[in-house]
């Protein structure tokens, strides 16, 4: 008598391989999408980056307070600005001095407008002007009655590191350490533009530590 054919075992089963027994397994799709994920997190990594620079930048971009009063300090020397003699009179000049953050070593800014400020004098209550409109290098800055005219107006700009210069409206040129002097007593004068380190300035809040971190986020940037 014949015995039927088993119903579990296929007469083709025999003739054929386990799959997963006939070659090793290919993980390869693993590596391929570890490599994009990290791809994709250094993309996020280096786009909120981009947001926080960028925020960070809007945020100096604000006016300056016409409120706060402050010292200013010459990067090249390390001397604030000082009207002369501590005078109240017309035609003191601006110079630079060992801080000791005297009311004629103190500064505010009066918005003129259209991104230009008048620097006032808290001993004096006059702002400083370039000296008989002058347009030259060198030319005098002195304390004068605030007639917001355009000799007495300056734009503030911060660089990348911090600093500020400020650049009169009528000359277009910068408050400048003269002579690249370190001396205290020495003049601050206009000149032309050039960035360097005698033209660059920290803002110290009045009362605030020389040490602390200069750099306001509410003064106009570059």
């Amino acid at each position: 008598m014949l015995t039927p054919p088993n119903p579990s075992l296929p007469e083709t089963a025999t003739a054929k391989e386990h799959p997963m027994t006939s070659a090793a397994p290919d993980f390869s799709f693993l590596a391929r999408w570890s490599r994009g994920l990290a791809a994709l997190a250094a993309a996020v990594v280096i786009a909120t980056m981009g947001l926080v620079a960028f925020q960070t930048d809007r945020a100096e971009a604000a006016p300056p307070s016409t409120s706060d009063w402050y010292t200013i300090v010459s990067r090249h020397s390390g001397l604030a600005f000082d009207i002369q003699g501590a005078s109240t009179a017309t035609g003191a000049i601006l110079t630079q001095y060992t801080n000791y953050e005297g009311t004629n070593q103190q500064f505010r800014f009066l918005d003129s407008g259209n991104g230009y400020y008048r620097i006032q004098v808290r001993n004096s209550g006059l702002v400083l002007d370039v000296w008989n409109w002058s347009t030259a290098d060198g030319a005098t800055i002195a304390q004068y009655t605030d007639y917001n005219a355009a000799n007495q107006q300056w734009t503030v700009n911060q660089n990348s590191a911090g600093y500020y210069t400020f650049v009169n409206r009528n000359s277009g040129k910068a408050l400048d350490v003269y002579n690249w002097s370190t001396t205290a007593g020495d003049p601050i004068r206009q000149w032309t533009s050039t960035g360097a380190t005698n033209q660059q300035y920290s803002l110290i809040p009045v009362g605030a530590s020389c040490g602390a971190d200069s750099v306001l986020a509410d003064i106009q940037a570059d």
